[in-house]
């Protein structure tokens, strides 16, 4: 079991310590101050010809929340709505992605999750079918970097009216995908995370 952090086409991870492990190439995340977790991150995110990062922790959740106070921590909640035999998907900033965002002070991730694809996406008559695994992924933010959890949830509806992007959103289009077209459009062109949430898709 280990938990996956994407950094743009990086990825970190946060590994169960093995006893018998002698790789020297893991860094040893218990011993480590929030200073140091971050000057880690940022050597490895200035680093191109470096693409994985891994943290051994003894204990995987207590690791999680003492690496997240590294970072800005930020929660969202978003959706893989399926129709049929067909998925919903946003093209947003030229990469497909699925309807997401930041949950509101007070709200659940369910809420947070069924609002952000109606306002997103313009549907409607979302059921909640699944919770999935949630992703993790930093990205710059206010001149220093976010963690950012994104709850998952598989959905269906019923919603047989036109689509509408939310411009506002950098979102262009809202376009149904089968399982066909998600191989030939959207795995070539959507972010490590997405990949991780419709893996059992493609």
């Amino acid at each position: 079991m280990n938990i996956t952090i994407y950094y743009l086409s990086k990825k970190i991870i946060l590994q169960q310590k093995n006893q018998s492990t002698e790789n020297q190439s893991f860094k040893n995340l218990d011993s480590l101050k929030k200073s140091e977790i971050l000057d880690e991150f940022v050597e490895f995110a200035d680093e191109p010809s470096t693409t994985l990062l891994t943290f051994e922790t003894e204990n995987l959740e207590n690791g999680l929340e003492k690496f997240r106070k590294a970072f800005k921590y930020i929660y969202a909640a978003g959706g893989l709505i399926e129709k049929g035999d067909t998925f919903l998907f946003i093209f947003r900033l030229k990469r497909w992605d699925l309807p997401k965002g930041k949950l509101d002070m007070g709200e659940g991730p369910e809420e947070a999750a069924i609002r952000e694809c109606e306002e997103e996406c313009g549907i409607t008559q979302l059921t909640i079918t699944k919770t999935l695994e949630p992703t993790y992924h930093i990205y710059p933010h206010k001149g220093a970097y976010a963690l950012k959890k994104t709850y998952w949830y598989s959905m269906t509806t019923k919603h047989e009216g036109t689509l509408v992007p939310q411009l506002e959103e950098s979102i262009e289009r809202v376009e149904w995908f089968n399982k066909s077209q998600i191989k030939e459009q959207v795995i070539s062109n959507t972010y490590p995370a997405i990949l991780q949430v419709i893996k059992d898709l493609v």
